[in-house]
């Protein structure tokens, strides 16, 4: 008994049941599903793991040849044979204390510098006395001016020097300033003052004094000029002193400083191995070295070889780099992978910036003997785990089908199982519920038809009145029958609607007329509100008219002995009718099960209430046919009220 009457329960129970049944087979699923998983992203790892380490290797070994290349050039070829097109390359010899660099003037400023011819100072001591110390400048212009004309180049620029700056102490600018522009020219480039080109330094003066003229327009040309002509290596500096003059070029230009950060980077590097040329000549063996520099934001990479006190080195800038190391690698050495080339700073030089949740492959600088740190990374793992992707789709796709057939499968015989014993029991219980309906008017029927057949001698009164009662068992079987196969006809789609306008007020007050009228209950109190104006409706007046029989009838069987039922047309933006009754009320979780076909609510049963099951389910598919909703606000001990709302009709 126990058995069955778990069976019997509701089909849920049967679902879960049999969905448990299916929740071993689909973790076993799960699990091996897992564990494939797993061995395939192990295979796939390293998989792109050797794709990495196979494209290093091949990138390191065509950079190593490459470089190779340039270590032969320095140690066989001419210096001047082996200098390429390029702004950022340079060679440089160092050997037995003297520095050369080709292309000559490439540098900006220079570790070494070999001064010009310049005349000695104690020349002028007897000006400078009478400048510095009298502050006679008029007597110093005139001491100076025989010098000014002095065959020896360097003693005449040298009192050309000293003769305008005494002119512009002395107030007398424009000679001054003749005199600078005269000394300003590349003729006197050979001769130094203090160790720096004569021509640098006047035209340094000549900005000065055209500051101190306000002569804006003039000094902007002069020093933007100088600005170049600096950029361009156009003298042999050292370090303080380009950056000296330079600084000064852009302060009258009122800039912040624009050097060339390339040509920067490329001087420091060579000044960096000529301080580090005794550190790196040492050894009596032939040695050589390969390491990046990062000067002004710029990365330098610096080969140098070494032998018999000889260094020579080629020192190339990113643009070199890029041109004659990375690019000619090719797409072949790049396949399937993104390379990134760092710098002794850690700073990328080359390539895209790895995230740092793609897996990486590293090559450090000390351990493959190139200038840079590589990082490998694979190209597109989108692409590269394609192959590993569709494989892994075609079988979670497969564990996922064969998981759903299962879930499926058993959800559906559960289902089906619980919606067989669920129908058998609807049916059991709709086939009672029909054979008492129709036990009532049969019994009925019978009970006159065999007292009149019995007894010939009735009165005619009496006769009339058993042949009123088999009308109203007729009637009331006859109504039951159509119901029936209304219904039949409704779900098949076979019952058409004639539509047409409605009175509703009118509708509703015949239907409550041939209810009372029809039930001849002396204990039911029903009355019907009914507005005057009462809205107009597109309908079937024969549907709505058996929706709003039955409930009637539905009301009525569940309020009891003496039943009161309301009846209450509203009309708005929809046409509301209120059927409500002062039963027993629905509980809350029959609500939404209530206009279902075959389903009686838990009182009825209780309280011992005829009925088939099919009122309710009628009247919202005629409803729900007409545009419209059937609605029910119930609470159980004080009564229903169901609802049927419609359309205004046009």
């Amino acid at each position: 008994m126990t058995s069955l009457r778990f069976w019997r329960r509701p089909s849920r129970y049967s679902a879960v049941l049999f969905l448990g049944v299916a929740a071993v087979s689909v973790f076993a699923l799960v699990w091996m599903g897992w564990r494939l998983l797993q061995q395939d992203r192990a295979l796939e790892t390293r998989r792109l793991e050797e794709q990495r380490e196979a494209a290093a290797d091949r990138i390191i070994a065509a950079l190593e040849k490459a470089l190779s290349v340039e270590d032969r050039k320095m140690a066989d070829a001419p210096m001047e044979s082996i200098i390429p097109e390029a702004e950022d390359y340079l060679k440089i010899i160092i050997e037995n204390g003297e520095f050369q660099a080709l292309p000559v003037d490439a540098l900006l400023y220079y570790p070494v510098i070999t001064p010009g011819q310049e005349a000695p100072s104690h020349q002028f001591a007897v000006a400078e006395k009478a400048e510095f110390q009298d502050k006679d400048y008029s007597r110093a212009i005139h001491i100076l001016r025989p010098y000014s004309k002095d065959d020896d180049p360097a003693v005449r620029v040298g009192a050309l020097m000293r003769m305008a700056r005494n002119l512009k102490k002395a107030g007398r600018q424009e000679a001054a300033l003749n005199i600078y522009q005269d000394l300003s020219k590349p003729s006197f480039k050979e001769i130094s003052i203090s160790g720096v080109p004569v021509d640098l330094v006047a035209r340094r003066a000549l900005c000065v004094l055209l500051e101190e003229l306000d002569n804006q327009e003039m000094l902007r040309l002069e020093a933007r000029q100088l600005q170049e002509d600096l950029k361009a290596g156009h003298w042999h500096l050292d370090r303080s002193s380009y950056i000296y003059y330079y600084d000064q070029a852009a302060h009258w230009l009122n800039q912040e400083q624009e050097s060339d950060n390339v040509q920067m980077a490329l001087a420091e590097t060579v000044l960096w191995l000529w301080l580090n040329k005794n550190s790196l000549g040492e050894s009596e063996q032939d040695t050589s070295g390969r390491r990046t520099f990062r000067f002004y934001g710029t990365s330098v990479a610096v080969i140098w070889r070494v032998s018999n006190n000889r260094l020579t080195a080629v020192v190339a800038g990113p643009d070199y780099q890029q041109n004659q190391w990375f690019d000619p690698l090719g797409d072949s050495a790049f396949s399937g992978v993104r390379v990134s080339f760092i710098d002794s700073d850690g700073v990328l030089i080359c390539g895209d910036e790895p995230t740092g949740e793609t897996p990486i492959t590293t090559r450090f600088a000390t351990v493959t003997g190139l200038p840079w740190d590589i990082l490998v990374v694979n190209a597109s793992l989108e692409a590269g785990l394609n192959q590993f992707v569709q494989r892994r789709r075609l079988m979670m796709m497969g564990l996922g089908v064969l998981a759903l057939l299962v879930i499926a499968a058993s959800y559906l015989i559960g289902r089906a199982v619980s919606r067989e014993l669920t129908a058998a029991r609807l049916q059991s219980d709709f086939v009672s519920a029909v054979s008492h309906e129709f036990r009532t008017p049969l019994t009925s029927m019978r009970q006159f038809t065999e007292m009149l057949v019995e007894d010939d001698t009735l009165p005619a009164e009496k006769r009339l009145t058993y042949y009123r009662v088999q009308e109203r068992a007729t009637r009331r079987l006859s109504r039951l029958v159509e119901s029936l196969l209304d219904f039949g006809r409704m779900e098949a789609g076979a019952r058409p609607y004639r539509l047409e306008r409605l009175d509703t007020g009118e509708l509703v007050k015949n239907v409550v007329e041939e209810f009372k009228q029809e039930t001849n209950s002396s204990s039911l109190k029903l009355d019907c509100s009914i507005p005057e104006d009462s809205p107009v409706v597109n309908g079937d007046q024969e549907a709505l008219a058996q929706a709003l029989w039955n409930l009637l009838d539905n009301a009525m069987k569940y309020s009891g002995d003496s039943p009161v039922v309301h009846v209450e047309v509203e009309s708005g933006n929809q046409v509301a009718i209120h059927v409500r009754d002062e039963g027993i009320g629905i509980p809350a979780s029959e609500k939404n099960r209530i206009f279902r076909k075959f389903v009686r609510g838990s009182s009825s049963k209780a309280y011992g209430v005829k009925g088939t099951g099919i009122g309710l389910a009628m009247v919202k598919h005629i409803v729900d046919a007409h545009g419209g909703k059937a609605l029910i606000e119930s609470e159980p001990g004080k009564g229903s009220t169901f609802t049927i709302l419609l359309p205004v009709g046009g």
